[in-house]
């Protein structure tokens, strides 16, 4: 079974359904496809204070709790800094690209969710990035491979030098655009897809024959196939 989830980095119920996702494809139960998309635009650059809206807040930790399993994270407090996930939807978009779309979706909600971050910025998301095109066993420090002129031929078995500029994280542009006509399209697709099928609610679970499913419906029927016979040979999915 072919499943794909639209979700935004900055809710609460989204990141019970990417746990959800990586369990069902660990377990051989559906191919699932995580497209990202941004719920609410108008959030500040600069980060919005959750102060603003507590009281939404609040209701979305106590849904995604009531919901929860057993051995499902669901965190504890939101970051006093409201995340705009323009950029990290971005990076995303472009790491479908570089193969790395499953590890960052992982990173990103860790990082809002469990370490309390604020992520608007770029340069943050482009940390993040670079740590996953660079993982810690890379031989050396990131700061030696970063300022090698024949980093791509050392450390990845020749590749062209162009990826240099990917391979350091640098994914989006300054303003926390994707860099490539191939993200921008998945960025416009993916939002079109999701906006046509849900009526802008996340997560949002579009099941083949049944349409789109979308918040509590759609966790539900995410938990009810983990009770389903397992199937073999299938993982986790990003879209091309």
């Amino acid at each position: 079974m072919h499943l794909t989830i639209y979700g935004d980095f900055n809710s609460p119920c989204c990141y019970l359904a990417s746990q959800r996702a990586d369990a069902l494809a660990a377990a051989g139960r559906a191919e699932v496809e995580w497209r990202a998309v941004e719920h609410d635009r108008r959030l500040g650059l600069a980060g919005t204070p959750v102060s603003q809206d507590p009281g939404r807040w609040q209701h979305e930790l106590a849904a995604a709790a009531g919901l929860a399993g057993p051995d499902e994270q669901v965190p504890g407090a939101v970051p006093a800094l409201v995340t705009n996930t323009g950029a990290a939807v971005a990076a995303y978009a472009e790491a479908v690209t570089d193969g790395v779309a499953d590890e960052l979706r992982r990173s990103v909600f860790a990082e809002i969710w469990v370490r309390q971050r604020h992520l608007s910025g770029p340069q943050e998301v482009r940390r993040l990035v670079c740590a996953l095109m660079y993982p810690a066993g890379t031989p050396g420090s990131r700061r030696e491979h970063l300022a090698a002129p024949d980093l791509p031929a050392r450390v990845h078995h020749h590749a062209a030098p162009g990826l240099l500029p990917r391979l350091s994280g640098c994914t989006i542009s300054p303003d926390g655009g994707p860099l490539t006509v191939g993200g921008h399209e998945r960025i416009r697709r993916w939002r079109e897809e999701w906006l046509a099928g849900s009526g802008g609610a996340v997560p949002a679970l579009s099941v083949p024959g049944a349409g789109m499913l979308t918040g509590t419906a759609a966790l539900d029927h995410l938990a009810g196939l983990a009770t389903q016979a397992p199937r073999t040979g299938v993982r986790v999915a990003v879209s091309r």
